[in-house]
């Protein structure tokens, strides 16, 4: 709900998170991560069809309605790993996410930016970075040396397999907006020169859809921003040697249906990552080994 922009979020098919956070619980995770944009009720609803008595705006009955009663049996099962989103930045939904999820304590005046903060989980160092500053799709240019900064103090303190958690993803192959959108300029300037190795994955959301990159130079794009919000289109075959941010990728994989991530590690180290919809059917499933991809 956004100005004259509405998707049916009174139609469980239209606007299917509630089948989601089912099918994710009936899969008995470990830990759930949210990459980020929680509500999208931004402005009061124009079309009572669609939309009719829906809460708008930084409430608690927006927060409600959007994200925190459709997950709260979820909550109750299974820990969260949050990340903010530029739905959360400063004069949108900062004060729900400041006073629901941030991992630090309330601050008096809204940052642009948090420090990062790492969670070691039975071996694999999560990295929480906020990129949630600037207009969509970029990020703010003027951040970059800020990003560098906490990206040379980060990366240092991880250990064994570690996974870049980051709400814009740095890399990104689509077209939207009447233009190619290829990731975060000022998160690539920053850290793409700094990331270790031992980086395998960089985790995202922002982009409404599921996308995976095998980058011959870097780790691997995963985009998992499709659990609700209105989709954006995908093409739905594995590409081969493409460029992307003048950086070539093996193969990039995209599917523009709504669902969620599902990354469970093998006996040998290795992780299957599929790809599942919102009836629990695998659309794309892939194996992530050290920093390549493999997708079916």
């Amino acid at each position: 709900m956004r100005g004259t922009r509405v998707q049916y979020c009174n139609d469980p098919i239209a606007w299917p998170l509630n089948s989601i956070l089912a099918e994710i619980a009936s899969r008995s995770p470990d830990l759930v991560i949210h990459v980020g944009d929680y509500v999208y009720r931004a402005s009061e609803c124009p079309d009572p069809e669609k939309c009719g008595g829906s809460p708008f705006g930084d409430t608690f009955k927006s927060w409600s309605a959007d994200w925190l009663d459709p997950a709260d049996s979820l909550f109750r099962r299974v820990p969260f790993f949050f990340l903010r989103g530029n739905h959360e930045n400063c004069g949108r939904g900062n004060k729900g996410w400041f006073r629901y999820f941030e991992a630090g304590s309330l601050p008096s005046s809204c940052p642009a930016v948090t420090l990062p903060w790492i969670a070691s989980v039975e071996g694999l160092d999560l990295i929480s970075f906020d990129s949630s500053a600037g207009p969509a799709p970029q990020s703010t240019p003027g951040l970059s040396n800020v990003y560098g900064q906490m990206a040379r103090n980060l990366f240092g303190k991880t250990s064994g397999e570690a996974w870049l958690l980051t709400h814009r993803p740095l890399w990104v192959n689509m077209q939207a907006f009447g233009e190619l959108i290829d990731g975060d300029d000022t998160q690539r300037a920053a850290f793409s020169r700094v990331i270790p190795e031992n980086v395998t994955l960089v985790l995202s959301g922002h982009i409404h859809a599921f996308q995976a990159i095998d980058l011959l130079d870097g780790p691997v794009q995963g985009i998992s921003g499709n659990g609700g919000t209105q989709l954006d289109p995908m093409p739905t075959e594995i590409a081969a040697n493409v460029e992307v941010a003048g950086s070539l990728a093996s193969i990039v994989v995209s599917n523009s249906d709504f669902g969620f991530l599902m990354l469970t590690q093998e006996t040998d180290g290795s992780w299957s990552m599929d790809a599942i919809d919102a009836a629990g059917k695998t659309r794309n499933r892939c194996r992530l080994s050290g920093r390549t991809l493999s997708c079916e």
